[in-house]
């Protein structure tokens, strides 16, 4: 009987170990990662069209992808990785990971940067329906659509679906783009 005690003791301790390690450290260690690369994929994105971007965009990834697991997982690192696929231009790795960004949260800053990257891939219809999604929490991101085309057919559907805001939305709709 001390033996199995033993054995037992010993299964115990190694599993409240390994799960403090990925519970515990890991998210810690990927949290430590996360503020670190935010200021990176600034830069990259800031330098995107430069090839100084797109190494640090690399590099980046390199970093964060890792994270990527379920035990370290949330919306800023799905983000921050999707934001450095924009940079290497690959926009549908860009799109998977902000679709995976709004199964774990809702937010406007989201379908915004998805319709652009959706725009880039040339998914415009995908783009437009992000967009009302975006608009619908903050009709003031119809300001934001560059597109003119597309920011009609935003507008449209915002009335359509919020008849009782037509006239603030035909306001919005005055202000100059002012870019994603």
């Amino acid at each position: 009987m001390s033996i199995a005690r033993r054995i037992v003791a010993v299964i115990v301790v190694v599993a409240g170990a390994y799960a403090f390690y990925v519970f515990c450290v890991l998210p810690y260690r990927c949290n430590q990662i996360k503020k670190k690369q935010l200021l990176s994929t600034e830069y990259a994105f800031e330098r995107a069209a430069t090839p100084e971007g797109r190494i640090r965009a690399r590099e980046n990834l390199a970093m964060l992808l890792p994270c990527a697991r379920a035990s370290c997982r949330d919306v800023s690192l799905d983000m921050l990785i999707a934001a450095n696929y924009r940079v290497l231009g690959q926009p549908q790795e860009a799109i998977r990971y902000y679709r995976d960004a709004l199964r774990r949260d809702r937010r406007p800053e989201i379908y915004v940067n998805l319709a652009t990257t959706e725009i880039a891939a040339g998914d415009r219809n995908a783009a437009r329906e992000d967009f009302v999604q975006a608009s619908l929490f903050s009709p003031w991101t119809i300001s934001r659509i560059e597109d003119g085309l597309l920011r009609q057919e935003v507008v449209k559907r915002m009335i359509a679906l919020r008849p009782e805001s037509a006239e603030y939305i035909r306001y919005i709709d005055t202000i100059p783009p002012s870019g994603p």
